[in-house]
């Protein structure tokens, strides 16, 4: 984002990610289901070329976006073997120091999940306090929730998983 000196003092950005999820059978080199910077499952593999980490993905295109950036396919395209199995913590690293160099820094930060599986519930404060750690703000500036949706999606019934979120930011103090 280009510097006007009237820049406004929030800004808001939505993002989303999805990923096909395969049952993990017999002993093949599987990728481990990772959701917010956390191993949530071996049991469940995501078909990505990245570490198809759809929380940390839904987050940097949400804070991409509120800056006026691209998304995250346009910065780490899945057509560059050089980001095969890029980790999502690399991603939000990488819109944060977009974020900072726009003049902004996180308000707060939410991401809803829909998937039937696997349970997400037993993972969710570590899911907040690791995507807080890499993005050096406060667990309680990051909330999360899942849903299964009822089983009335893909998602939801557990072919995939899904997640959305919303960044709100603010502009930094000039002081």
């Amino acid at each position: 984002m280009k510097s006007t000196g009237k820049e406004p003092e929030y800004l808001i950005g939505y993002g989303s990610d999805d990923h096909r999820i395969n049952q993990v059978r017999g002993t093949r080199n599987q990728k481990p289901l990772i959701l917010g910077n956390t191993i949530v499952s071996k049991e469940f593999s995501p078909v990505a070329h990245s570490d198809g980490d759809v929380v940390a993905h839904a987050i940097s295109n949400a804070l991409f976006l509120a800056v006026g950036e691209r998304d995250v396919g346009y910065h780490f395209p899945d057509t560059d073997p050089n980001y095969a199995g890029i980790e999502g913590s690399k991603l939000l690293r990488y819109a944060m120091n977009k974020v900072d160099s726009a003049g902004y820094r996180v308000n707060n930060i939410t991401v809803m999940i829909t998937a039937g599986r696997p349970r997400l519930s037993p993972y969710i404060e570590k899911m907040k306090t690791r995507i807080a750690k890499t993005l050096s703000i406060k667990a309680s500036q990051v909330g999360i929730g899942a849903t299964t949706g009822e089983g009335l999606t893909e998602h939801g019934r557990g072919k995939g998983i899904n997640a959305v979120a919303m960044v709100s930011l603010r502009k930094k103090d000039r002081r």
